[in-house]
């Protein structure tokens, strides 16, 4: 009952905002929701740059007068409050946040509606649960719940959203998360079905990629905009870095300052203005040309970071897409004009759609079932599954941090690690270190002992043949009180003194395996051998100790 009256209260939540969107871009632009854009261009130029003024301003005005900034996209919030704050999420800070973010997308912040439904959805949740004395656990899954019904009640993307709520959110695919999270998202979509629409959010052409070398270049495009990716994560991070350090009676008027930038660069840039659904559009349906296709996406990462770092409020959800439809574009007209008869532009936006949301998220699944559901665009689930597949290993290779998990680094959260136990755990290879000396069996004694004080401490010297076999083991203490006659010295080699019960350690054993085989000895390090018992380095108690997990 608890998880359907969170999904009823997002979706009515997310039907009021987008409300509030369309009056407000009606009254300050006197155009529809559905085509915004028409109406910033027929807007003469003083107005499109005092529209995002007013809406810097507003936001300033409201962070003096609530006394604390309304900054941030509240995706990383909701993460944080899950993990870390026992699902803990003040109601009447949401509200305003997801308001005072409605009102500036609508007046022009290049940001995304989805953060105001996303954050009021999950406060909603957290509100309920601690109304009623919920437990932790209980209030975490009724925040994700409802963090996932604003999102399917945003975009009419009830599977997608439910496995964003799995895949970014908690982090697990568990069948007893699975089942709340679905049907919140399902009520909540059926809500904004009734209230907003019923329909993909974006209606294109059946696109279809299925010749080899369309996925040879779906191949390629997910390889680029990994890379792309990574620089839009990085790009919202070090704009944010550099504004975190201006002087504290600066920051609040940070909002007016760069809305008043967005608004100077509407003048010529108006696709710029909003969360950017009418370029996004043009670039699925192959209408924009290659000149708008490669530098609008450059300018809306620009202005999306500028204006996520000086406090105004909004998602990042939306200009992601907007960033990889655009990018995806160019790539498919470049394309057709090197291989005529290729797929059209669109497709390929679609697929840089997904590649990006991919790479930024580091949630292939959600990527490509949420691209799917918003596009109704089936026909290219294969293409979009590699892209968004290669993307996120490419992306996450260059910058190991999502575009959530960066923001929460920052702050100096630490999120517990998602992926499955036996994943994490190395083998014995990974531990490996190279051995430093070695010695014949036969090496004289005197050569043994002025080796064995040089080593440092822990360290012990290994006896090894002509093929570099493994013999023995030559450990100092143990050489206490097991040497020959002293007259008998000179006549001594390493044969003679080393230790051939020392049990070495092969490359293909678990940790665990490890661990027991240092329980059997007071030894520092054992010695890793392979098939043919060649010596190929050490492995250190403390090394093992380190990994925690056996």
């Amino acid at each position: 009952m608890l998880v359907v009256a969170v999904g009823l209260i997002a979706g009515l939540g997310a039907a009021g905002l987008l409300k509030v969107l369309r009056f407000t871009q009606e009254l300050f632009w006197r155009s529809e929701a559905e085509d915004f854009l028409s109406g910033v261009v027929a807007a003469p130029s003083w107005r499109r740059m005092l529209i995002p003024l007013l809406g810097g301003a507003l936001v300033t005005l409201l962070s003096l007068v609530v006394g604390q900034p309304l900054r941030g996209h509240g995706t990383a919030g909701i993460i944080e409050s899950i993990w870390v704050r026992s699902g803990r999420l003040p109601l009447h800070r949401a509200l305003l946040r997801g308001l005072v973010s409605i009102l500036a997308v609508a007046m022009g912040a290049p940001l995304g509606r989805e953060g105001a439904l996303l954050s009021t959805g999950a406060a909603s949740g957290s509100a309920l649960a601690q109304w009623l004395g919920l437990n932790a656990g209980q209030t975490r899954l009724l925040v994700a719940c409802g963090a996932s019904a604003g999102m399917a009640s945003a975009y009419n993307v009830p599977i997608g959203a439910a496995l964003f709520g799995l895949e970014v959110l908690l982090g697990s695919f568990a069948m007893e998360l699975f089942g709340p999270i679905v049907v919140s998202c399902v009520v909540a979509t059926l809500v904004s079905r009734v209230l907003i629409a019923d329909h993909p959010s974006y209606v294109i052409p059946g696109y279809t990629l299925l010749h080899p070398r369309e996925l040879l270049l779906a191949l390629v495009l997910g390889v680029l905009l990994g890379g792309a990716s990574a620089l839009y994560v990085r790009g919202i991070n070090v704009m944010s870095d550099l504004l975190d350090r201006v002087s504290s009676w600066l920051a609040p008027f940070l909002p007016l300052l760069a809305m008043g930038v967005v608004g100077v660069v509407a003048v010529w840039l108006p696709q710029l203005l909003g969360n950017g659904y009418d370029a996004v559009n043009a670039a699925l349906l192959g209408r924009m040309s290659l000149t708008l296709l490669l530098v609008l996406p450059l300018a809306k990462l620009a202005l999306t970071s500028l204006c996520a770092g000086a406090g105004v409020p909004g998602g990042l959800f939306t200009p992601s897409l907007f960033f990889g439809a655009l990018l995806g574009g160019a790539f498919g007209m470049l394309s057709e004009r090197l291989f005529p008869g290729s797929a059209p532009s669109g497709a390929y936006a679609l697929l840089g759609m997904g590649a990006v949301l991919a790479g930024t998220t580091h949630a292939s699944v959600s990527a490509v079932l949420l691209i799917f559901e918003l596009t109704g665009d089936y026909p290219l689930v294969l293409p979009l599954m590699l892209s968004a597949v290669v993307s996120a290993a490419i992306s996450r290779r260059l910058e190991p941090e999502s575009l959530y998990t960066s923001v929460l680094n920052r702050r100096n959260v630490r999120m517990p690690a998602t992926i499955p136990h036996w994943l994490r755990q190395e083998g014995a290879r990974a531990l490996l270190k190279p051995v430093s000396k070695r010695v014949s069996p036969s090496a004289p004694f005197q050569e043994v002992v002025a080796l064995l004080l040089e080593l440092p401490a822990g360290e012990d010297l290994y006896v090894t043949d002509e093929a570099g076999r493994y013999r023995g083991a030559l450990v100092l203490d143990e050489l206490k009180g097991h040497l020959p006659d002293h007259s008998l010295l000179q006549a001594t080699i390493a044969e003679d003194i080393m230790d051939t019960q020392v049990k070495p350690i092969t490359p293909e054993m678990s940790l665990s395996e490890v661990a027991a085989r240092f329980a059997q000895t007071a030894l520092e390090r054992l010695p890793v051998v392979d098939s043919g018992r060649r010596l190929l380095g050490t492995i250190s108690k403390m090394d093992v100790l380190r990994q925690g997990t056996f």
